[in-house]
Protein backbone atom coordinates (compact mmCIF):
# COMPACT_ATOMS: atom_id res chain seq x y z
CA UNK A 1 0.00 0.00 0.00
CA UNK A 2 1.29 3.47 -0.86
CA UNK A 3 2.83 5.28 2.09
CA UNK A 4 1.68 8.90 2.06
CA UNK A 5 1.56 11.58 4.72
CA UNK A 6 -1.55 13.48 5.73
CA UNK A 7 -0.28 16.64 4.02
CA UNK A 8 0.31 14.77 0.76
CA UNK A 9 -3.24 13.40 0.82
CA UNK A 10 -4.64 16.85 1.62
CA UNK A 11 -2.70 18.57 -1.14
CA UNK A 12 -3.84 15.95 -3.65
CA UNK A 13 -7.48 16.44 -2.66
CA UNK A 14 -7.32 20.22 -2.88
CA UNK A 15 -5.50 20.29 -6.21
CA UNK A 16 -7.92 17.79 -7.76
CA UNK A 17 -10.93 19.86 -6.71
CA UNK A 18 -9.31 23.13 -7.81
CA UNK A 19 -8.70 21.69 -11.27
CA UNK A 20 -12.32 20.47 -11.37
CA UNK A 21 -13.57 23.99 -10.58
CA UNK A 22 -11.33 25.56 -13.22
CA UNK A 23 -12.43 23.01 -15.83
CA UNK A 24 -16.10 24.01 -15.44
CA UNK A 25 -15.77 27.81 -15.52
CA UNK A 26 -16.21 28.31 -19.27
CA UNK A 27 -19.21 25.97 -19.38
CA UNK A 28 -20.82 27.78 -16.43
CA UNK A 29 -20.32 31.15 -18.14
CA UNK A 30 -21.82 29.82 -21.37
CA UNK A 31 -24.74 28.54 -19.32
CA UNK A 32 -26.17 26.05 -21.82
CA UNK A 33 -25.52 22.73 -20.06
CA UNK A 34 -26.43 22.57 -16.34
CA UNK A 35 -23.88 19.80 -15.74
CA UNK A 36 -21.04 22.35 -15.66
CA UNK A 37 -22.51 24.28 -12.75
CA UNK A 38 -23.44 21.05 -10.97
CA UNK A 39 -19.86 19.75 -11.25
CA UNK A 40 -18.39 23.08 -10.16
CA UNK A 41 -20.58 23.08 -7.07
CA UNK A 42 -19.61 19.48 -6.24
CA UNK A 43 -15.91 20.35 -6.47
CA UNK A 44 -16.47 23.45 -4.36
CA UNK A 45 -18.43 21.42 -1.79
CA UNK A 46 -15.65 18.84 -1.59
CA UNK A 47 -13.11 21.63 -1.11
CA UNK A 48 -15.15 23.03 1.78
CA UNK A 49 -15.43 19.58 3.36
CA UNK A 50 -11.69 19.02 2.98
CA UNK A 51 -10.91 22.36 4.63
CA UNK A 52 -12.78 21.14 7.70
CA UNK A 53 -11.16 17.70 7.67
CA UNK A 54 -7.64 19.10 7.25
CA UNK A 55 -8.06 22.32 9.24
CA UNK A 56 -5.08 21.50 11.46
CA UNK A 57 -2.79 21.92 8.46
CA UNK A 58 -3.61 25.63 8.11
CA UNK A 59 -2.96 28.78 10.14
CA UNK A 60 -6.27 29.99 11.59
CA UNK A 61 -6.41 33.16 9.48
CA UNK A 62 -5.71 31.25 6.25
CA UNK A 63 -8.33 28.64 7.11
CA UNK A 64 -10.93 31.33 7.84
CA UNK A 65 -10.12 33.17 4.60
CA UNK A 66 -10.63 30.19 2.32
CA UNK A 67 -13.63 28.82 4.18
CA UNK A 68 -15.32 32.15 3.53
CA UNK A 69 -14.11 32.19 -0.10
CA UNK A 70 -15.58 28.76 -0.89
CA UNK A 71 -18.74 29.63 1.05
CA UNK A 72 -19.14 32.69 -1.18
CA UNK A 73 -18.83 30.52 -4.31
CA UNK A 74 -21.49 28.20 -2.90
CA UNK A 75 -23.84 31.12 -2.29
CA UNK A 76 -23.61 32.87 -5.64
CA UNK A 77 -23.95 29.64 -7.64
CA UNK A 78 -27.02 28.44 -5.74
CA UNK A 79 -29.86 30.32 -7.44
CA UNK A 80 -29.05 29.24 -10.99
CA UNK A 81 -28.56 25.66 -9.84
CA UNK A 82 -31.95 25.63 -8.08
CA UNK A 83 -33.64 27.00 -11.19
CA UNK A 84 -31.84 24.46 -13.39
CA UNK A 85 -33.15 21.67 -11.19
CA UNK A 86 -36.65 23.10 -11.36
CA UNK A 87 -36.58 23.31 -15.14
CA UNK A 88 -35.13 19.81 -15.42
CA UNK A 89 -38.01 18.53 -13.29
CA UNK A 90 -40.67 20.31 -15.35
CA UNK A 91 -41.35 17.37 -17.75
CA UNK A 92 -41.62 15.13 -14.68
CA UNK A 93 -44.06 17.56 -13.10
CA UNK A 94 -46.22 17.36 -16.22
CA UNK A 95 -46.30 13.58 -16.03
CA UNK A 96 -47.49 13.70 -12.43
CA UNK A 97 -50.83 15.33 -13.19
CA UNK A 98 -53.60 14.36 -15.67
CA UNK A 99 -53.04 15.25 -19.33
CA UNK A 100 -55.89 17.73 -19.42
CA UNK A 101 -54.14 19.86 -16.80
CA UNK A 102 -50.58 19.80 -18.13
CA UNK A 103 -50.79 22.84 -20.41
CA UNK A 104 -51.85 24.90 -17.40
CA UNK A 105 -48.38 24.43 -15.90
CA UNK A 106 -46.71 26.38 -18.74
CA UNK A 107 -46.75 29.68 -16.79
CA UNK A 108 -44.57 27.93 -14.21
CA UNK A 109 -41.94 27.09 -16.84
CA UNK A 110 -42.09 30.63 -18.27
CA UNK A 111 -41.55 32.13 -14.82
CA UNK A 112 -38.60 29.85 -14.07
CA UNK A 113 -36.96 30.55 -17.43
CA UNK A 114 -37.26 34.30 -16.87
CA UNK A 115 -35.79 34.07 -13.38
CA UNK A 116 -32.96 31.87 -14.63
CA UNK A 117 -32.03 34.36 -17.35
CA UNK A 118 -31.65 37.10 -14.73
CA UNK A 119 -29.78 34.81 -12.31
CA UNK A 120 -27.41 33.61 -15.06
CA UNK A 121 -26.30 37.18 -15.75
CA UNK A 122 -25.46 37.65 -12.06
CA UNK A 123 -23.68 34.29 -12.03
CA UNK A 124 -21.50 35.29 -15.01
CA UNK A 125 -20.70 38.59 -13.33
CA UNK A 126 -19.35 36.75 -10.28
CA UNK A 127 -17.53 34.10 -12.32
CA UNK A 128 -15.70 36.84 -14.22
CA UNK A 129 -15.08 38.94 -11.12
CA UNK A 130 -11.71 40.01 -9.82
CA UNK A 131 -12.62 38.43 -6.48
CA UNK A 132 -12.98 34.93 -7.95
CA UNK A 133 -9.82 35.35 -10.01
CA UNK A 134 -7.88 36.26 -6.87
CA UNK A 135 -9.34 33.34 -4.91
CA UNK A 136 -8.33 30.80 -7.55
CA UNK A 137 -4.89 32.35 -8.09
CA UNK A 138 -3.99 32.66 -4.40
CA UNK A 139 -5.37 29.20 -3.57
CA UNK A 140 -3.33 27.68 -6.38
CA UNK A 141 -0.17 29.44 -5.17
CA UNK A 142 -0.80 28.28 -1.61
CA UNK A 143 -1.18 24.65 -2.69
CA UNK A 144 2.09 24.84 -4.59
CA UNK A 145 3.88 26.19 -1.50
CA UNK A 146 5.01 24.12 1.46
CA UNK A 147 2.41 25.55 3.80
CA UNK A 148 0.57 22.26 4.30
CA UNK A 149 3.80 20.58 5.35
CA UNK A 150 4.53 23.00 8.16
CA UNK A 151 2.59 21.35 10.99
CA UNK A 152 3.15 18.24 13.08
CA UNK A 153 0.04 16.52 11.74
CA UNK A 154 1.30 16.90 8.18
CA UNK A 155 3.94 14.21 8.68
CA UNK A 156 1.62 11.65 10.24
CA UNK A 157 1.07 8.50 8.13
CA UNK A 158 -2.12 9.06 6.14
CA UNK A 159 -3.42 5.50 6.41
CA UNK A 160 -3.46 5.35 10.21
CA UNK A 161 -4.84 8.86 10.55
CA UNK A 162 -7.49 8.31 7.87
CA UNK A 163 -8.68 4.99 9.31
CA UNK A 164 -9.00 6.54 12.75
CA UNK A 165 -10.95 9.55 11.46
CA UNK A 166 -13.22 7.46 9.24
CA UNK A 167 -14.11 5.09 12.07
CA UNK A 168 -14.87 7.99 14.39
CA UNK A 169 -17.08 9.61 11.76
CA UNK A 170 -18.91 6.34 11.08
CA UNK A 171 -19.67 5.95 14.79
CA UNK A 172 -21.28 9.41 14.70
CA UNK A 173 -23.35 8.40 11.67
CA UNK A 174 -24.42 5.21 13.43
CA UNK A 175 -25.47 7.00 16.64
CA UNK A 176 -27.44 9.69 14.83
CA UNK A 177 -29.11 7.16 12.54
CA UNK A 178 -30.39 5.18 15.48
CA UNK A 179 -32.42 8.20 16.62
CA UNK A 180 -34.33 8.73 13.36
CA UNK A 181 -38.00 7.75 13.17
CA UNK A 182 -40.91 8.52 10.86
CA UNK A 183 -41.84 11.37 13.23
CA UNK A 184 -38.40 12.99 13.00
CA UNK A 185 -38.60 16.51 11.45
CA UNK A 186 -37.43 16.96 7.86
CA UNK A 187 -34.56 19.21 8.95
CA UNK A 188 -33.03 16.37 10.96
CA UNK A 189 -33.20 14.10 7.89
CA UNK A 190 -31.44 16.80 5.87
CA UNK A 191 -28.71 17.14 8.51
CA UNK A 192 -28.25 13.38 8.60
CA UNK A 193 -27.78 13.31 4.83
CA UNK A 194 -25.01 15.87 5.22
CA UNK A 195 -23.39 13.70 7.92
CA UNK A 196 -23.43 10.70 5.56
CA UNK A 197 -22.00 12.82 2.75
CA UNK A 198 -19.14 13.98 4.99
CA UNK A 199 -18.32 10.36 5.83
CA UNK A 200 -18.28 9.39 2.16
CA UNK A 201 -16.11 12.38 1.25
CA UNK A 202 -13.70 11.54 4.06
CA UNK A 203 -13.40 7.97 2.79
CA UNK A 204 -12.77 9.24 -0.73
CA UNK A 205 -10.10 11.67 0.48
CA UNK A 206 -8.12 8.78 1.94
CA UNK A 207 -8.93 6.36 -0.86
CA UNK A 208 -5.31 6.19 -2.14
CA UNK A 209 -4.16 4.60 1.12
CA UNK A 210 -7.19 2.62 2.35
CA UNK A 211 -9.00 1.29 -0.71
CA UNK A 212 -9.76 -2.43 -0.91
CA UNK A 213 -12.74 -4.56 -1.96
CA UNK A 214 -14.51 -3.99 1.35
CA UNK A 215 -13.90 -0.25 1.06
CA UNK A 216 -15.60 -0.14 -2.34
CA UNK A 217 -18.63 -2.05 -1.02
CA UNK A 218 -19.03 0.32 1.93
CA UNK A 219 -18.62 3.39 -0.27
CA UNK A 220 -21.30 2.11 -2.66
CA UNK A 221 -23.60 1.41 0.28
CA UNK A 222 -23.14 4.93 1.61
CA UNK A 223 -23.98 6.36 -1.80
CA UNK A 224 -27.22 4.34 -1.82
CA UNK A 225 -28.17 5.67 1.62
CA UNK A 226 -27.28 9.21 0.61
CA UNK A 227 -29.39 8.93 -2.55
CA UNK A 228 -32.40 7.76 -0.53
CA UNK A 229 -32.11 10.74 1.80
CA UNK A 230 -31.45 12.95 -1.21
CA UNK A 231 -34.77 11.92 -2.78
CA UNK A 232 -36.55 12.98 0.41
CA UNK A 233 -34.65 16.27 0.51
CA UNK A 234 -35.37 16.95 -3.17
CA UNK A 235 -39.09 16.42 -2.69
CA UNK A 236 -39.02 18.73 0.33
CA UNK A 237 -37.12 21.48 -1.51
CA UNK A 238 -39.26 21.14 -4.62
CA UNK A 239 -42.43 21.55 -2.56
CA UNK A 240 -41.06 24.63 -0.80
CA UNK A 241 -39.90 26.20 -4.08
CA UNK A 242 -43.18 25.37 -5.78
CA UNK A 243 -45.19 27.08 -3.05
CA UNK A 244 -43.02 30.19 -3.44
CA UNK A 245 -43.39 30.19 -7.23
CA UNK A 246 -47.12 29.61 -6.91
CA UNK A 247 -47.32 32.75 -4.77
CA UNK A 248 -45.51 34.73 -7.45
CA UNK A 249 -47.75 33.36 -10.17
CA UNK A 250 -50.85 34.24 -8.17
CA UNK A 251 -49.64 37.85 -7.90
CA UNK A 252 -49.07 37.86 -11.66
CA UNK A 253 -52.73 36.96 -12.14
CA UNK A 254 -52.45 33.53 -13.75
CA UNK A 255 -55.62 31.58 -14.43
CA UNK A 256 -57.52 29.59 -11.84
CA UNK A 257 -56.73 26.45 -13.83
CA UNK A 258 -52.99 27.09 -13.42
CA UNK A 259 -53.38 27.47 -9.66
CA UNK A 260 -55.42 24.26 -9.52
CA UNK A 261 -52.77 22.42 -11.57
CA UNK A 262 -50.10 23.65 -9.14
CA UNK A 263 -52.21 22.38 -6.27
CA UNK A 264 -52.38 18.93 -7.82
CA UNK A 265 -48.62 18.96 -8.32
CA UNK A 266 -48.02 19.90 -4.71
CA UNK A 267 -50.14 16.95 -3.68
CA UNK A 268 -47.95 14.54 -5.64
CA UNK A 269 -44.79 16.04 -4.13
CA UNK A 270 -46.15 15.62 -0.62
CA UNK A 271 -46.91 11.97 -1.39
CA UNK A 272 -43.36 11.57 -2.73
CA UNK A 273 -42.00 13.05 0.51
CA UNK A 274 -43.82 10.43 2.58
CA UNK A 275 -42.65 7.58 0.35
CA UNK A 276 -39.02 8.73 0.25
CA UNK A 277 -38.93 9.25 4.01
CA UNK A 278 -40.00 5.65 4.47
CA UNK A 279 -37.32 4.52 2.01
CA UNK A 280 -34.71 6.56 3.87
CA UNK A 281 -35.52 4.87 7.17
CA UNK A 282 -35.16 1.49 5.48
CA UNK A 283 -31.64 2.44 4.39
CA UNK A 284 -30.79 3.56 7.91
CA UNK A 285 -31.21 -0.03 9.06
CA UNK A 286 -28.30 -0.98 6.80
CA UNK A 287 -25.95 1.79 7.88
CA UNK A 288 -26.59 1.30 11.61
CA UNK A 289 -26.69 -2.50 11.50
CA UNK A 290 -24.17 -4.77 13.18
CA UNK A 291 -22.98 -6.29 9.90
CA UNK A 292 -22.10 -2.84 8.52
CA UNK A 293 -20.38 -1.94 11.79
CA UNK A 294 -18.28 -5.10 11.54
CA UNK A 295 -17.42 -4.27 7.93
CA UNK A 296 -16.19 -0.80 8.92
CA UNK A 297 -14.16 -2.31 11.75
CA UNK A 298 -12.62 -4.88 9.43
CA UNK A 299 -11.90 -2.39 6.66
CA UNK A 300 -10.34 0.34 8.78
CA UNK A 301 -8.90 -1.76 11.63
CA UNK A 302 -10.31 0.35 14.45
CA UNK A 303 -12.96 -0.84 16.92
CA UNK A 304 -16.52 0.37 16.29
CA UNK A 305 -18.43 1.06 19.48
Amino acid sequence: MTQLSVSEIARGVFITQLHAIQAQLDGCIEGKDPIHLHDLRVANRRSRAALVEFKSLFPQDTLAEYRESFRWIHRFTGEVRDLDVGLQHFPIYQQQIPKTWRTHLEPLRTLQEGKREVAQKELVKNLRSERLEKIISSWSDLLESNLLGGFTLSLEPAKEYGCRRITKRYQKVRRKGGKLTKKTPAEAFHNYRITIKKLRYLMEFFRPVVENEEFSTLRTGLKTVQDAFGAFQDAEVQAINLRSLAGELHKLGVSTDTMLALGQLLGTLEKKQRQSKKASLKQVRWITGDSTARAFQSCFQYPVE
